[in-house]
């Protein structure tokens, strides 16, 4: 059965991000979930009304951006055969106990304070530091977006993660940027099990799908022409 490609984008991002990477992909099928951070659009399936799509027994080719990855994992048991890639991804994101590689919880405490009280400060500083355009207050979704700092805050799918790299054929690939300002080489490291097939752009940020498009248009068919 042919994987249906479902692409998420990560917290401050929008469908947007997946134009230049879809169009070199087989993409006809494709599901784009909008998670909702911006005023949306009447074509565009929110959230897991996009999933309700997919047929209940048809395994996915899931493509996460960041966040993305988190969410998708998060959702529910995907049905056997399914494929994950994350670009620019973690499987946690915020520093415990056991994990002292994440971001610290007062950054993450802060950011939420801040989109109480100056909302577009919040967003555009981290979108700046992402390399994107700002976006106008305006737009912002504020329970989305504060919904999507939560899932940054606690999220953890780090066994349903590692439980991809168990199988003869690993059924997970991330790619990574060296010079990622949000998520380290260091997070990404300790976010995976070591059997990870961890693919590194040397000279990438954290908007791969955007600056590395070619790059990460080629590990993907790559990794899904590879045979168990």
């Amino acid at each position: 059965m042919t994987l249906q490609p479902v692409f998420v984008h990560g917290w401050a991002c929008g469908v947007d991000v997946w134009q230049p990477l879809s169009a070199l992909l087989p993409a006809d099928s494709a599901c784009f979930v909008d998670l909702g951070y911006f005023t949306f659009s009447d074509t565009v399936p929110l959230g897991s009304k996009c999933l309700e799509q997919i047929e209940a027994d048809r395994p996915i080719l899931g493509i996460g951006h960041s966040l993305g990855l988190m969410w998708l994992l998060a959702q529910r048991k995907w049905p056997e055969g399914s494929r994950f890639i994350g670009i620019n991804a973690f499987s946690r994101f915020t520093q415990d106990e056991g994990f002292a590689q994440g971001v610290a919880p007062r950054v993450l405490a802060r950011m939420a304070t801040g989109l109480q009280r100056a909302p577009e400060d919040v967003v555009n500083n981290f979108r700046e530091r992402c390399g994107l355009q700002p976006v106008e207050g305006a737009s912002l979704q504020i329970s989305a977006l504060q919904d999507g700092l939560q899932m940054l805050m606690t999220g953890d799918v780090r066994c349903s993660a590692q439980e991809l790299t168990q199988h003869r054929q690993r059924d997970l690939l991330v790619l990574a940027g060296a010079a990622d300002p949000i998520v380290s080489p260091a997070m990404t490291r300790a976010a995976f099990a070591p059997e990870t097939l961890i693919v590194w752009e040397q000279g990438g940020g954290h908007m791969l799908p955007l600056t590395h498009t070619r790059f990460c248009a080629d590990q993907i068919r790559q990794f899904m022409n590879e045979t168990s």
